[in-house]
């Protein structure tokens, strides 16, 4: 559904990634690991179209996308969350949601349209699949930081995207909410949606990934099912430390 082929990436004389290729299909999702600094979100900005490649191409269900920006490529079915949560803080949950389908409408100014043109059942939806019902009158501002990674995951989903990058979607989030954010991920990719998400829980990716890819260096250095990955010397020696 989405795929990187020999993408390269250079800034001035540094190589941030090199000839990476790594694709993910429908209903799989793809844990990508590495150290800081390996290029992971790199990688990410390139798939959803923030940065383009130096070299390489990005596909997207078979077809080239390289040189779309990310407007296009969301309005093709491509969704993604970042690092830091993009909320709108001073207006609610629901009303956040709303914006979202509103955006993910035919027209390029559906934003512009009248708020009840998306029905009040249709935002009820969203927040429930996320396990949000009844905060849609809530204050974005005034959510925890794992309802407001909820929300942005609702508000990706508003575009019933066929694919979905996650960038860290568990950073800063409470050890309590870091299950019920997993069991929505995985619902989301047991729903055949396209996942890969780049993520430092390890007990998280190697519990949700069908398979896992390290980049080290700005390289691929392993892709394989998760005990085949932390069963690899290679990648004990770049980012795990000691055999698991």
């Amino acid at each position: 559904m989405i795929g990187a082929e020999g993408v390269g990436w250079r800034v001035g004389g540094a190589q941030i990634l090199d000839d990476v290729s790594l694709t993910v299909a429908a209903g799989e999702l793809v844990g990508i690991i590495g150290p800081n600094g390996a290029g992971k979100s790199s990688l990410v900005n390139i798939l959803s179209g923030v940065t383009r490649p130096s070299s390489g191409r990005v596909t997207l269900d078979g077809a080239d996308v390289s040189r779309q920006s990310a407007t296009r490529r969301a309005r093709s079915g491509l969704a993604r969350s970042f690092q830091t949560s993009a909320l709108f803080d001073g207006l609610t949950a629901g009303e956040n949601v709303r914006l979202a389908v509103q955006g993910a409408g035919g027209s390029p100014l559906s934003p512009f349209r009248g708020a009840r043109s998306v029905p009040a059942t249709r935002v009820e939806e969203l927040l429930e699949r996320v396990t949000m019902g009844g905060t849609a009158g809530t204050l974005a501002r005034d959510l925890s930081h794992g309802g407001r990674r909820k929300l942005e995951l609702a508000m990706a989903l508003a575009a019933k995207p066929r694919a979905l990058l996650l960038d860290e979607p568990m950073a800063g989030v409470s050890a309590e909410d870091v299950d019920g954010l997993t069991a929505i991920i995985g619902e989301v990719r047991d729903s055949g949606v396209a996942v890969a998400m780049v993520e430092h829980h390890m007990h998280v990716v190697l519990g949700l990934a069908d398979r896992v890819a390290v980049l080290h260096h700005g390289s691929l250095l392993a892709v394989g099912k998760p005990d085949e990955v932390t069963a690899d010397e290679r990648v004990q020696q770049a980012y795990l430390g000691e055999a698991l």
